[in-house]
């Protein structure tokens, strides 16, 4: 297969969480599966709408977003809690709802170490799927395959 027809293939996923090592390390593990995948990185959910407008525009909307709750840059509660509260930065639940206004059809899978909180029920609200941070990183991958396995299998 060429280049080319392996580009037209490819799925287009947009990783939006604010830790570059995420971004790293969950990338490995996407570029292994079988599915041929193009991904795009946004460390914040400003960045993640700004991106994912620019991906349409160039006819490139992404088939899955993974979402992070904490887009806040902190690790710190203090911090967090600002953010889930509204801070100036957007968290996970706000780019997705800002996503949606986008396009409406977007399809979101939470992958955050916040999974089971009232603030991954915040997320649950509008995302497909929550998938909990515990879920190792390969197995995560191997979801998102079947997931778009299936996909193909159903045209």
């Amino acid at each position: 297969m060429s280049p080319s027809e392996v580009k037209s293939v490819s799925k287009v996923i947009l990783i939006v969480d604010d830790e570059p090592m995420i971004h790293e390390l969950l990338g490995a593990h996407l570029k292994r599966m079988d599915t041929p995948v193009e991904l795009y990185h946004a460390e914040s959910g400003e960045a993640a709408v700004e991106q994912y407008t620019s991906l349409m525009q160039r006819e490139k909307q992404p088939d899955l977003v993974v979402m992070d709750l904490n887009l806040s840059g902190a690790g710190d509660m203090d911090t967090v809690e600002q953010h889930k509260a509204g801070s100036d930065r957007m968290d996970g639940v706000r780019t997705t709802e800002a996503l949606l206004n986008v396009d409406a059809g977007v399809r979101i899978w939470g992958y955050t170490a916040w999974f089971g909180t009232e603030w991954s029920n915040d997320l649950d609200a509008y995302a497909e799927k929550i998938v909990g941070r515990t879920v190792p990183f390969h197995e995560f991958a191997e979801m998102v395959d079947g997931f778009f396995k299936q996909k193909d299998a159903d045209g």
